[in-house]
This record gives C-alpha cells, sequence and structure tokens, in this order.
C-alpha cells in the first residue's frame, strides 16, 4: 500500500478551525487514515469514512449522514478534488468548490473564511473530502 499524502492545506486546518466547522469525508479506510488523522481531530468536528458508513462519494447517502453533523444554519463550503463528488453536495444546497492541482482552492477558502471572520455571528462550515 503507497502512503497517504497529506492535503496541502494540512497546516491550514488549526486556523481554519477557529472560522469554520470543519467535517471530513473520506473514500478511504478507517485503518488507513488514522495516523494522518490523529494529527488534526482536535481541529475537526467529525471525519466520515466510506468504510465505516457502508457507502463512499458520490452516493449521496454519504452527504446525509454529514449533513446530520451540520449547523442548519450555516454557509456550507464543500471541497472536493473530484468534480463527480460535487454535484451530490450542489444536489444538498451547498456551495461547492474543485480542489485545484495548483491549490487555487486554499488561497479561495482563506479569503472565503476571512469574509466570514469579518461578519459577527456568521458560523460557517467547511467540510473536505480530501485526504489529509
Amino acid at each position: 500500500m503507497q502512503a497517504l499524502k497529506p492535503l496541502p492545506a494540512y497546516e491550514r486546518l488549526q486556523s481554519w478551525s477557529r472560522t469554520a466547522d470543519i467535517h471530513l469525508v473520506s473514500n478511504h479506510c478507517q485503518e488507513w487514515l488514522d495516523p494522518v488523522l490523529s494529527g488534526v481531530q482536535k481541529y475537526v468536528q467529525s471525519v466520515t469514512i466510506s468504510n465505516q458508513v457502508g457507502c463512499c462519494k458520490p452516493d449521496l447517502v454519504i452527504y446525509r449522514l454529514v449533513a446530520k453533523r451540520l449547523e442548519s444554519q450555516s454557509p456550507i463550503l464543500y471541497v472536493d478534488d473530484q468534480e463527480k463528488n460535487l454535484q451530490p453536495a450542489a444536489a444538498l444546497g451547498w456551495n461547492t468548490l474543485l480542489a485545484d492541482p495548483d491549490q487555487r482552492w486554499i488561497v479561495k477558502v482563506d479569503s472565503l473564511l476571512k469574509e466570514e471572520a469579518d461578519e459577527p455571528n456568521s458560523p460557517s462550515s467547511f467540510h473536505s473530502s480530501r485526504t489529509l
């Protein structure tokens, strides 16, 4: 098995978690992710892993499972590195952002969360399905 590579924004999770609730969704095995997740668990509100819930992206069921854990009043930004995985999130009314290989998405998230931080009483939820 090839080692998992950390999410390019791995080091940003701590600062992002000050402004947003972060929820992770992954199509991996719990056993593969445990070593990586141990370093970020304190910054995320929930982790949904396909082999633990019996379904995977882009099945709408996994998105609905995550939705049960969200603040319903909060704006939601869902980030994924595969376009096909954005479609179910958009169907639920979530804002979506493609995690491009050039990492422009990180700058976009930084900007969006700065705007949220400047707005009092405006919590947001940030969801990433990228592998950490």
